[in-house]
């Protein structure tokens, strides 16, 4: 049987720590992730494009990076979530 570790996407993990430190720290530009999640700087571009791709993230004029619309549309679906609403801005 596999152990737990070799069963998870690392890539996955990575993006969820990059919300993480977007909506904690947000708004935040790349380089600031990519250290505070200790990825190299290329890595946390890819992962940051992918994101805002997919609405996760929204990449605004200035360079930086804010929650995006799935991030809102997640925290709206848990009404209970009151942290999670806040960090997506719906309070």
């Amino acid at each position: 049987m596999a152990s737990p570790e070799k069963t998870l996407v690392r890539s996955l993990q990575r993006g969820l720590q990059i919300i993480n430190v977007v909506a904690a720290e947000g708004p935040i530009h790349a380089k600031l992730v990519a250290r505070a999640v200790k990825l190299p700087l290329p890595t946390a571009y890819h992962l940051l494009r992918t994101l805002v791709h997919d609405d996760y993230l929204v990449r605004l004029d200035d360079g930086s990076y804010v929650l995006g619309k799935s991030c809102r549309a997640a925290a709206a679906l848990a009404p209970d979530t009151r942290e999670l609403q806040c960090l997506a801005g719906l309070n």
